[in-house]
């Protein structure tokens, strides 16, 4: 009986890879697991992904989603972490981890360098202007003449907030700051009420709502895009193309002659890259076979050449996410997650003082 064991054992590992996972995968469930509840920008992402992702895995499973949200993203990053079983069946598809691990976030108990790495979700925001600011915004170079204008957000410690702070501070453009609002709708409407004149939106918010509403209308001008930054120089984002705004460290180098060499900089670049190429992390709980691992890196690369893919994400969100699934971008999330710690208190102390000018005049 013994000898029967080894010699089907034997036979097993004889098998080509593609083989032993289809055996694995075949008549199982893939979970994926969002880190927010339903309805919003991620989890319409993750029920898109789910609705292809299987047919690219040997074995074809099934896929379900299962929602945790919660403290921002942290209570799902946090079960998939500590308590997910590393059996290949549980896939996270998660927003603000990276940031979060990145800025030392105390909610955030779990090492997340420490997640079986699949990709990065890049994803970038816009930032846009009323018009009507004073002087009057025609250009996005108007922005250096502006004072005293209210640059809005959703929290003081998100990296979109962070990020506009320090990309304004580094213009050394003076503005007024108030954070808070339940979401990117209350912001847009407080916008429109000329509450506050500046905001950040997500691309496909952007293309959806803002360049067919405000900026059609000459009531709002984009100003800048986020660049992504593969940790060695800055590049567009592909899917900003056609808007008539730089990136904004193009439109920095434009308006002070270079980039500068500051503590400030180097902050700006840390929550920039944790922010624009890891805006998503898909991973698995720590522990997970890499056979498994590989196997779904091997489908996320497949699916996002799939027309089908592609098409449905058009109709369903008018833009494709896209995913980076390679060594050099795992060695990056695994570097910016460990930031120097001088570099971490320093954003922490940038994030207190977002806290204490908030809605002040």
């Amino acid at each position: 009986m013994k000898q029967i064991v080894r010699i089907a054992a034997a036979l097993l590992l004889m098998a080509p890879p593609a083989a032993r996972a289809a055996d694995f995968y075949a008549g199982k469930t893939l979970s994926v697991l969002v880190n927010f509840t339903a309805g919003g920008p991620t989890d319409i992402e993750a029920r898109l992904v789910a609705r292809h992702i299987g047919r690219h895995i040997p074995g074809n499973p099934a896929i379900v989603v299962r929602n945790m949200g919660g403290a921002g993203g942290v209570i799902g990053t946090n079960w998939l972490g500590e308590i997910a079983p590393p059996d290949g069946l549980n896939l996270g598809y998660l927003t603000g981890a990276a940031s979060k691990a990145a800025v030392g976030d105390k909610a955030i108990r779990v090492d997340v360098t420490k997640l079986a790495f699949i990709a990065g979700g890049p994803g970038v925001s816009v930032a846009y202007i009323r018009t009507d600011t004073p002087p009057g915004m025609r250009v996005p170079a108007d922005i250096m003449k502006a004072r005293d204008f209210w640059a809005g957000g959703l929290s003081a410690d998100s990296d979109k907030d962070i990020r506009e702070r320090m990309q304004l501070d580094l213009l050394g453009v003076p503005f007024k700051y108030i954070t808070g609002y339940p979401g990117s709708a209350e912001a847009r409407l407080a916008l429109q009420r000329n509450e506050l004149q500046m905001y950040p939106e997500s691309m496909p918010t952007y293309r959806a709502t803002i360049e067919a509403g405000l900026v059609k209308a000459g009531e709002a001008i984009p100003l800048w895009h986020d660049p992504l930054d593969d940790g060695e120089k800055f590049t567009a984002s592909p899917d900003a193309d056609g808007i008539p705004a730089k990136t904004f460290t193009d439109f920095l180098i434009e308006q002070k002659g270079g980039l500068p060499k500051s503590g400030l900089f180097d902050a700006f670049r840390l929550i920039n890259s944790v922010g624009t190429v890891f805006l998503r992390v898909i991973a698995m709980p720590p522990g997970t076979p890499k056979e498994a691992v590989a196997d779904i890196k091997g489908a996320f690369e497949a699916m996002v050449k799939d027309p089908a893919y592609r098409d449905d994400a058009v109709k369903t969100m008018k833009f494709v996410p896209n995913f980076i699934v390679d060594d050099k971008t795992e060695k990056l999330f695994r570097d910016k997650l460990n930031p120097d710690p001088k570099l971490r208190a320093f954003i922490q102390n940038y994030v207190e003082q977002g806290r204490a000018m908030n809605g002040k005049k």
